[in-house]
């Protein structure tokens, strides 16, 4: 799978005076200031002028409005290309420079009308995928040479120690999505909304995994339909599949460059069987100096087998090898424990043991979310599992206040109706461990949503998602870096996928392309 990298090259601004000496100090800052709010209306002025002047016919009199520079590359791979050329502090749209805009002076008059006209899907497009313009701050040369290479590589100066972080993640803490689907193989619905951005979210978390069983057998179609409901704002840092267990995590784009490299490895609890369905993946990587590692499973299933389902458990923290380059300050036969923060989502296949009359009646009473847990998760069959202590020990789950997930009728919100007539049951489960935990839990994860998505309704299961916030601290350099690496085929089929749906809304006009 083809890995990618952001890049993002600006030349002045054309209204810059290149040949004038450097302001430095206050100076320097208060002139980028006043230039950043003079510009837009500068930038009306422009636009008034070319109108008001185009009555000579004059070639070199006409300036076309900066609403139409974008028209010169109109195709969305031009829009992420690292080739954009022009860019000012206040746009990023690309801007032609003073011999093109005389030479499609002619050829501009015509689209202008028409661009006026035009909703700004391709400009909004532009602006989301480009990175926001940045003001780089002077480095003291003294800084410089007061710095050696260890001070800089082990010290607050690193690009993963205490001064970059406090930039970056102002809080020192990060937001993750956790998300997990039984797919029963089927494509995914057109909207994906419910799934990776409910109701529930205010913004975009900084981390999204999501892990899927019995996942859709178009991969990379999968992919690019997550990329594209997340937008350009987030990218596939890594994804992994393994017989029909498929685990994505995304990063909001501006992480990168503070991540390590992914480590990946899986297990089948079904040993020699041809086609896998029962197992587990796992993806871990540092952020800054924390260590995640996020797992999806899809364990036996059956109401009467909890022996093996515990089992399965036991041997895939004993078998997925991680980390196996990153480093470790301790070392642990269970993969669990050498991670700062772990997330175990799948379908766990537990059970409620009660009769299914009985749930189907206390179902037909409630209404959802319910303030505080039910009377039926004490008969739950991994909670009681949890709560002795006899698997998973150091994991939590958020309570459970949203319906059973399983088993449903594909494309209604029915329980099973088959012969089998399965009782209703929490089989789709996200857990969470933190390693390290401070005075009032400052150090551990916090979870602050727990739910599903009732209204999917292409499988037998509905998703189930949390949100969680995570404590981030400094790291140090040695770490074997991601270098911004990420999946760029899917972001650029997303992309595309995005302007296309953008050009075929009812309030869009088609503008020719200027190649």
């Amino acid at each position: 799978m083809a890995n990618g990298q952001l890049t993002d090259t600006r030349k002045p601004s054309s209204v810059t005076d290149l040949r004038s000496p450097i302001p430095t100090g206050r100076k320097f800052c208060s002139r980028l200031h006043k230039r950043s709010i003079s510009l837009s209306k500068n930038t009306l002025n422009d636009d008034k002028s070319s109108l008001t002047s185009s009555g000579d016919g004059s070639p070199e009199s006409v300036r076309p409005p900066r609403r139409r520079f974008l028209l010169k590359q109109r195709s969305v791979d031009n829009i992420v290309a690292p080739s954009l050329t022009g860019l000012s502090p206040i746009s990023t749209r690309s801007v032609p420079n003073s011999s093109e805009t005389k030479k499609k002076s002619s050829s501009g008059k015509r689209l202008e009308s028409a661009d006026r006209n035009r909703a700004p899907s391709m400009d909004s497009l532009a602006r989301h995928s480009l990175l926001a313009a940045q003001v780089l701050h002077l480095i003291p040369a003294h800084k410089a040479r007061e710095r050696n290479y260890l001070h800089g590589r082990i010290a607050a100066n690193s690009l993963l120690g205490s001064i970059e972080l406090e930039k970056v993640l102002p809080s020192r803490e990060v937001r993750i999505y956790v998300a997990t689907w039984n797919m029963n193989g089927q494509a995914p619905p057109q909207g994906l909304n419910p799934l990776l951005l409910p109701d529930g979210l205010e913004h975009v978390p900084d981390i999204v995994a999501i892990g899927t069983q019995e996942s859709y057998p178009e991969r990379f179609q999968w992919e690019v339909t997550m990329q594209e409901t997340l937008g350009p704002s987030h990218v596939l840092f890594h994804s992994l599949a393994f017989g029909t267990l498929h685990l994505a995590v995304f990063l909001r784009r501006d992480l990168i460059w503070f991540c390590s490299v992914a480590e990946e490895s899986s297990f089948s609890v079904r040993p020699g069987t041809a086609f896998r369905t029962k197992g587990a993946l796992g993806i871990a990587f540092y952020l800054f100096g924390t260590s995640f590692l996020f797992i999806t499973c899809h364990l036996t299933a059956h109401q009467d087998k909890v022996k093996e389902r515990l089992n399965d458990i036991r041997r895939i923290t004993k078998s997925l090898e991680l980390p196996k380059v990153l480093p470790l300050s301790r070392h642990s036969r269970d993969v669990t424990d050498n991670f700062d923060y772990v997330f175990w989502c799948g379908d766990l296949n537990f059970r409620i043991c009660r009769p299914r009359t009985e749930v189907l009646n206390w179902l037909s009473q409630q209404s959802f979310p319910l303030d505080e847990p039910h009377e039926f998760t004490s008969e739950d069959q991994l909670t009681s599992n949890l709560s002795s202590g006899s698997v998973l020990r150091g994991f939590e789950e958020a309570p459970i206040t949203f319906p059973p997930t399983y088993k449903y009728d594909p494309g209604t919100q029915n329980f099973d109706s088959s012969q089998k007539r399965r009782t209703p049951s929490y089989t789709d489960r996200i857990l969470y461990k933190s390693r390290r935990s401070g005075p009032s839990g400052q150090e551990s994860v916090q979870c602050l949503e727990y739910s599903s998505a009732q209204t999917v309704c292409t499988s037998d299961h509905k998703p189930v998602w949390g949100l969680y916030r995570s404590p981030i601290r400094p790291g140090i350099d040695t770490v074997p870096l991601a270098a911004g690496l990420f999946n760029r085929e899917v972001y650029l089929e997303a992309i595309k996928k995005r302007a296309a749906a953008m050009d075929q809304r009812p309030d869009s006009s088609t503008v020719c392309s200027l190649q």
